[in-house]
């Protein structure tokens, strides 16, 4: 399941993964996401990542109806999580060109929040 969690700041919207998440899930990030490009032309995701499985992640994010050129916007990608899960969203590298991502243990994650805020 992907939710939303409150973010530190207005620009980064913060998600938590944990087991198998959905279409649906996906859609509903795309909607945030369209939002948060409205309101302010760019966009954060500071992402904690839990146990999830691998082919279903991908799987639900491949099915979505997404708005590209809205995840197109996104500036910095922070992956909280054991596993680095940074090589798994070098696709998005095609169609957002200026994205940094970085990867942070679980227990960096006020170092992740300090990333963002550079």
């Amino acid at each position: 399941m992907l939710s939303i969690v409150p973010s530190k700041d207005i620009e980064t919207i913060a998600i938590e993964v944990e087991g198998r998440a959905s279409k649906a899930d996906f859609e509903k990030l795309d909607h945030i996401i369209r939002e948060k490009v409205s309101e302010k032309g760019h966009f954060n995701i500071y992402a904690i990542i839990y146990k999830v499985e691998d082919s279903t992640l991908f799987d639900a994010a491949d099915s979505a109806d997404i708005d590209r050129d809205s995840w197109s916007q996104a500036r910095k990608f922070a992956v909280i999580s054991e596993k680095d899960w940074t090589q798994a969203t070098s696709g998005w590298k095609g169609f957002a060109d200026g994205l940094e991502t970085r990867h942070f243990s679980l227990d960096e994650m006020n170092d992740a929040w300090e990333w963002m805020q550079e």
